[in-house]
């Protein structure tokens, strides 16, 4: 009898498993419709405000990825067309070209870069075996800087007889010696450090600019992602956040910013303060930097919330006041007299607005997601915006923010 009852309980449940199973329906939001689903992100403003570039994104079914391409539009909405194939568009200082990301030769992802008159003509300008990323352009125009990975392989110090030609040998063992090797949507992540670069506009070589056995950006718990980092305006030196420390892998939130000279390579730390500090960005006039973060602190979570300091590190502050949120896509007026930056709270995000004089006050309402902020040069924005009932679309907006009390 008690198999009996064993064996019924056991059918109940695979009948029950066999009814959750996805079913098509034209009112379910059921995974054949995500496969369908197209995304917008990466808004990008021209500088003079006439134009936005952003990246469409789709999954390719057959080869179960992601391909995205590049369309433009004017900053009313009208005039959308497709522009090229890849994704990651910035414009250059003088809004005359942009510099893009796209499959290239001799394989894997490439910069380019396009002219955007009638011609519209193309070049590839690396060829890079470590795909590109976190594209800039220098302030005159003339160089693209772009985080890698710099390989650095643990040998297989077994001697093995030569293989005979065309021979199907078993590969070598992966060796790990590191606590982070494998990473989410990834797989094993690539031995071996990522570190800034800049490459000629018109193509060339590109010369690493940090080196060492350490990582740049700032990672949360040893794992890759985006280098936050930007152009002093005299071009001659480079703000990034990391860790400059052979011990990152062993750190679970701690970096730091620092000043790269772009001739010599050497690096100073900026802030003595120890912590979780990222997204640097430089004043338009090359005297401070706004970035977010946290002092170190023993909390499973801490807000990251905005400061400033001088541009060689001194006088650091919290910039936020009594907002206590965590802020993102810092960007400086085209004027200097604050900063734009993204606020989450309660679900939602809105823009905010932090001037040289007073307190930060809220720029944008609503029950809302806004991220991927882009500011011209001449105050024209635009965002991702989506709610819970409409997916992420372009918003050109134009912020409005409080005058400072004279």
């Amino acid at each position: 009898m008690p198999r009996l009852r064993l064996s019924v309980a056991l059918l109940a449940v695979t009948a029950a498993t066999l009814g959750a199973q996805e079913k098509k329906a034209d009112t379910l939001l059921t995974v054949d419709k995500y496969l369908d689903f197209e995304q917008v992100g990466e808004p990008r403003v021209s500088p003079d405000g006439s134009q936005i570039i952003y990246t469409r994104r789709w999954v390719n079914k057959l080869e179960d990825k992601f391909e995205s391409s590049l369309w433009i539009m004017n900053v009313d909405g009208s005039k959308n067309r497709f522009l090229t194939t890849g994704g990651s568009a910035v414009w250059s200082p003088d809004g005359t070209r942009i510099a893009y990301l796209a499959d290239g030769k001799p394989s894997g992802t490439q910069i380019f870069v396009r002219w955007m008159d009638a011609e519209g003509a193309t070049s590839q300008v690396t060829t890079l075996s470590d795909g590109p990323a976190d594209i800039r352009w220098s302030p005159d125009g003339k160089w693209i800087g772009f985080s890698s990975v710099v390989p650095k392989n643990v040998a297989w110090r077994i001697d093995m007889p030569e293989a005979p030609k065309d021979a199907k040998w078993t590969a070598n063992p992966r060796i790990v010696q590191s606590m982070h090797f494998r990473q989410d949507r990834r797989g094993y992540m690539d031995p071996g450090f990522r570190h800034l670069f800049i490459v000629p506009a018109d193509g060339g070589t590109p010369r690493q600019i940090s080196k060492g056995d350490f990582n740049l950006g700032a990672r949360f718990d040893g794992l890759d992602g985006a280098v936050g980092w930007d152009w002093m305006p005299d071009g001659k030196t480079i703000i990034a956040d990391g860790l400059a420390d052979s011990t990152g892998d062993m750190n679970y939130r701690n970096s730091n910013l620092y000043s790269i000279d772009v001739a010599t390579g050497a690096m100073k730390r900026l802030g003595s303060a120890d912590g979780l500090w990222s997204s640097p960005a430089v004043s338009p006039d090359g005297k401070h930097i706004a970035y977010s973060g946290y002092s170190q602190v023993k909390d499973s979570y801490h807000t990251a919330e905005l400061y400033l300091m001088n541009a060689d590190g001194s006088g650091a502050k919290k910039w936020s006041g009594d907002l206590d949120r965590d802020v993102g896509d810092i960007t400086w007026a085209p004027d200097g007299s604050g900063v734009y930056f993204m606020v989450a709270d309660s679900g939602t995000s809105n823009l905010y607005f932090a001037p040289n004089a007073g307190a930060p006050h809220v720029v944008t309402t609503g029950t809302h997601q806004l991220n991927g902020f882009s500011l011209s040069k001449s105050g024209k924005a635009a965002a991702i915006r989506s709610g819970y009932q409409t997916p992420a679309d372009v918003f050109p907006h134009k912020p409005k923010r409080k005058r400072s009390p004279s």
